[in-house]
């Protein structure tokens, strides 16, 4: 027995659209394995080296707080810059010691 033309184009699709999600299905599967392993091994590589192997230097500070405008190239510096200075009470913020020394030149 035959089946008819349009019925077994039906089939061909059904069996793509079914390959297609088992492909889709297995690529996920694959994915969250190697996920684990990657993690686990990232994990084994951490604790071997111990806890915190390279501590930050002693003189390293901390940058945060509120951000200020360079008053030379513009750049946004956070407060705790060491690149300050205070003129006439007003206390500039600048991203380097250059654009510190270039404000120090220029004529106000």
């Amino acid at each position: 027995m035959k089946l008819p033309r349009p019925f077994l184009i039906e089939i061909v699709m059904f069996r793509i659209v079914l390959y297609l999600l088992l492909a889709v299905v297995l690529i996920s599967v694959l994915r969250s394995v190697i996920g684990v392993v990657m993690k686990t091994m990232a994990s084994f590589l951490n604790t071997s080296a111990g806890p915190n192997p390279t501590p930050p230097p002693a003189d390293a500070h901390q940058l945060g707080g509120e951000l200020h405008r360079d008053p030379v190239c513009g750049t946004y510096v956070a407060e705790s810059t060491p690149h300050q200075r205070r003129i006439s009470g007003q206390m500039f913020y600048y991203c380097s010691e250059s654009c510190k020394e270039r404000h120090a030149l220029t004529p106000r």
